[in-house]
């Protein structure tokens, strides 16, 4: 994998001995019923149907969520997934292949929406990550910082969740629109109001004090 990731760290040019019409005068591999496609020999890519693209035999949305962050192999992963679908293409019916075509289209939204993310962070210093009914802001997840603050209502608890709902406000102020940002904008206005809702209804314990 160290390898997969160095070599499409630089992205080639496409079109040229790098790409995938290069690997497939190297391998003149056949469209069998995986889609197998071979350009280097420690490297294979394979399509499932019900499992998704196989990358050495891994599924590729798992290493994707191992290296969330590493902006390499997130780079490297999009480019070989370009790279088989021109594969593909460049086969009869390769673009009439609505599964495997659905498929690399998910993940390749997927990766921009993480590179996405990493920008923001770099560039406002809020990271946010959607997964499922968790909130991520800066690696906290919000609804486990809320419903521990609803057991043990202290006032330090309370500024830390005010803290994380004015992250939230950032968010929320970004003039964006993409398919990924409207549903992480939903999400964020939906978990907004649940904190100023516990924050209303749930006092601290102890005697107020400003929080900075």
């Amino acid at each position: 994998m160290i390898n997969f990731i160095n070599k499409f760290s630089r992205v080639q040019p496409r079109g040229k001995a790098g790409s995938a019409k290069g690997a497939e005068r190297r391998e003149d591999l056949p469209l069998d019923h995986q889609l197998t496609f071979s350009p280097e020999p420690d490297e294979k890519w394979t399509f499932e149907e019900g499992r998704g693209i196989l990358l050495n035999g891994e599924d590729v949305k798992g290493i994707l969520s191992e290296n969330g962050n590493n902006v390499r192999a997130l780079c490297g992963v999009s480019q070989g997934l370009y790279d088989y679908q021109q594969f593909v293409w460049g086969k009869n019916g390769g673009k009439d292949r609505a599964a495997f075509n659905g498929t690399v289209a998910s993940l390749q939204d997927s990766i921009q929406g993480r590179l996405g993310s990493i920008y923001d962070g770099l560039t406002a210093g809020v990271h946010f990550e959607c997964l499922g009914e968790d909130f991520w802001v800066n690696n906290v997840n919000i609804r486990s910082v809320l419903k521990l603050y609803v057991m043990k209502p202290t006032e330090a608890a309370r500024c830390y969740i005010e803290g994380l709902r004015d992250k939230l406000s950032l968010i929320l102020s970004r003039q964006q629109s993409s398919t990924r940002y409207d549903a992480v904008h939903e999400k964020a206005v939906q978990l907004f109001n649940e904190i100023s809702m516990v924050l209303e209804c749930v006092p601290a314990a102890g005697p107020p004090r400003l929080c900075a």
